[in-house]
Parts: structure tokens; sequence; C-alpha cells
């Protein structure tokens, strides 16, 4: 009896050993945005950041009215010349960018017939991909907007049992202040929250996309921003990384050794639980969900109305019993990466420009009173002419 006492016991520590490291605090966080701050002269700063919807909370400390304080605090202090940001509706946005320093600008959808759009029962969602930028250091060339349906040019089009309708913001700029003229195509999206079969569709349109404006401006070099819903090594991120068509910032980061800047952090969705999500005990517990995930199991994203549903779910994990590959798990888990917003790269097409990235990291780490939802990420690259 005893025996079983002392094992369960030890059980119990090992288990809430898993819970409590690896730490990251506030503390953390700060020395990274000192590092950021002392590297970032002369490089293009960016931020990929999931602000999260105008909606109602469980907790009234995480309602949108409370945290637009804490988001236009995170962009002061870090200072993005380009912010892409997804979920905001579009008087979220307003509201929020009239806190914004005065240089940001933003693009959202732009429709030929603005005043004809603004009773669309669309509109509010026009800007959920928004684009912001520092008109100081970048000069808007062109812009525009597509739905990831099998009609993009089609308001509020969806297809492949998505969720919702799922969009990609486009814009090219002009780097201000630089003798090459360097043009940055710079994409933005948030790819579906429910069927994997819409994903894998809506990452094959942005590829095809970007493809499309890399031809059409081939000494341009290339950022992909967004929330994808899925994590890296998954269908999703293999379509848009497969024969190197866009580089990941991470990946390269981590093996570009001290000629990168980068952090640990596991993940970018906390779902208001914090740094706790870095944790083992938390990657081992996100790896099986993002894994069955990734095999189209539709789990529970909120407290289930009928018992039916659950059965469902079970179904559904027995049916991909056979595609699940341990190896995958433990190399998912292994990269200590669980991320589900990516920012990831492309030189021009010609070679004439490249992007070194010299910076990637998790940032915002909080233990309370939380931007947002998510942790964004955050890069600083070095545009380098080859010609």
């Amino acid at each position: 009896m005893l025996f079983i006492i002392f094992s369960l016991i030890i059980i119990v520590v090992l288990i809430g050993f898993l819970f409590i490291f690896p730490r990251y605090t506030e503390k953390d966080d700060l020395a990274m945005l000192k590092k950021y701050q002392s590297i970032k002269e002369g490089l293009l700063s960016v931020m990929t950041f999931n602000i999260r919807f105008d909606g109602p909370e469980r907790d009234p400390n995480n309602h949108f009215t409370k945290r637009i304080f804490r988001l236009t605090e995170t962009i002061k202090k870090w200072k993005p010349s380009i912010l892409s940001v997804q979920e905001p509706f579009a008087d979220q946005l307003r509201h929020w960018h009239s806190h914004l320093p005065k240089h940001y600008q933003y693009i959202g959808y732009q429709p030929d017939d603005a005043d004809s759009n603004l009773i669309h029962p669309l509109s509010h969602m026009y800007f959920q991909v928004a684009i912001l930028y520092n008109n100081h250091v970048l000069t808007l060339l062109e812009q525009d907007y597509i739905w990831l349906s099998k009609s993009p040019r089609i308001v509020g089009s969806k297809d492949w049992d998505s969720h919702a309708a799922r969009t990609l913001n486009i814009a090219r700029f002009k780097l201000n202040n630089d003798d090459n003229s360097t043009n940055i195509l710079v994409f933005n999206t948030h790819l579906d929250v429910r069927s994997e079969q819409a994903r894998r569709e809506q990452a094959k349109i942005i590829r095809s996309t970007i493809k499309q404006w890399q031809e059409k401006y081939p000494k341009a070099v290339v950022l992909l921003f967004g929330d994808f819903n899925s994590v890296p090594k998954q269908t999703t991120y293999n379509i848009l990384t497969s024969s190197h068509f866009l580089y990941d910032t991470w990946t390269v980061a981590k093996s570009s050794g001290s000629m990168c800047v980068s952090n640990t952090f596991s993940s970018t969705f906390h779902g208001w639980l914090a740094s706790i999500v870095n944790t083992y005990g938390f990657q081992i517990a996100l790896t099986i969900l993002y894994t069955f995930h990734g095999l189209g199991v539709k789990l529970l994203h909120e407290v289930p109305t009928r018992p039916s549903f659950i059965m469902d779910v079970l179904k559904q994990l027995w049916k991909v019993r056979r595609t699940i590959s341990l190896s995958e798990m433990i190399s998912l888990w292994s990269s200590h990466r669980i991320h589900v917003d990516w920012i990831l790269y492309q030189d021009s097409m010609d070679r004439s420009q490249r992007l070194q990235p010299r910076f990637v990291a998790v940032v915002d780490i909080r233990s309370t009173n939380y931007s947002s939802d998510h942790f964004p990420i955050v890069a600083l690259f070095q545009i380098k002419n080859e010609s």
C-alpha cells in the first residue's frame, strides 16, 4: 500500500514538473526587447499578430476595450514597420488606429464603389487581415484583396466546408530612402480554423497568387504573414514551403546560429493561458491536439451543446487512427515549436534582392493583462542588394 501511495506521489510530482518548466517570464521578454532594440537600426522590422475580434469575453479584463491600450503599448514598444494583423472588425481596427502613432496607415478590402459596400452584410469583415505600415519607412504602391475560395473575386465566398470566409490581403510597397528602390510584396492571411481541406486549398490559392505577383514583379522580395491554424511540418505548411517556394523565418534563424537572434518560446496561441503554454506538459498536449487537427479531425473549440458532438469527435479519431505517425509527433514535439502564426519569406525572383533574417521571436509574453489570446511574432530582416 505504501509503495502505491509513494508511486502516485512520484507521478503527481513528475506531472507537476512538466507544467512548471521551461519557464518564460516578462523578464525574459524584456531581455529580448533589449536585444531587438540593439540591432534594429537599418533593418526592416515586421510583426504578425492575431489581435482577436471585439466580442464578449468570459473575463471582462480580456475585452477589447481593456486590451486596446495593451495592444497599443505593444506596438509602441516593438515599432514594426510592417504590422500584419488578423481578426479585427472594421470598427475595431478604426478604433485601435486612433490610438496608434500617426505614421501608421492601414489597408484592407477596398471596394470600387465604397458607398454601396458600406451596407454590405460582410463590410465589418473587410479588415480582418489588415496590413498596417509605417509611412515614414514605406510607400504603398499597389493593393489587392481576394477571397480564398473557388471564386476569389466574389465577396464573402467560401468553399471546402470552410467555417468562415477566408481572405488574402496583398500590398506592394517601396522602401523609402533606398537607392535601390526595393519593392516588397506583402501578403497577410488567416486560414480556416475547422476544415483541414479548406486550409490546404486556401494555401494552394495563396501559393499560386504569390507566384503570379512574383512573375509580375521579379525584383520584389516577398513576405507572407498570417494565422494559419496549423503548425509547421503539417500539409498546409508544406504546401507553402515545399521546393523552397517560401522560407520559414524561424527555421532559417535556428540554422543561422549567431547570425540571427531568436528565443525558444513554443506556442503563439495561448487562449488566455499565458506562458504556461510554453511548459513541457502543454507542449505535449498541444502536439497531440494539433496532430489530430492536421489530420482533419474537427476537435472541440467550445463547450459542446449536444452530447452527440463528443461521440462524433471519437468516431473521427477512430477513422484516422491508422494515419497517425508516432515519429512525426515526436519530431513535432522535439522541435518545441507549435506556432500557428508564421512569417514566411522569399528573395526576389531574379535574386537581385535578398532577405536575411537577423531576429525572430515570440514576444509580448504576459502572465496577466493580455494583449490578445495569441502572442505576436516579431522579425528583423536585412535587405541585401545582390545586383
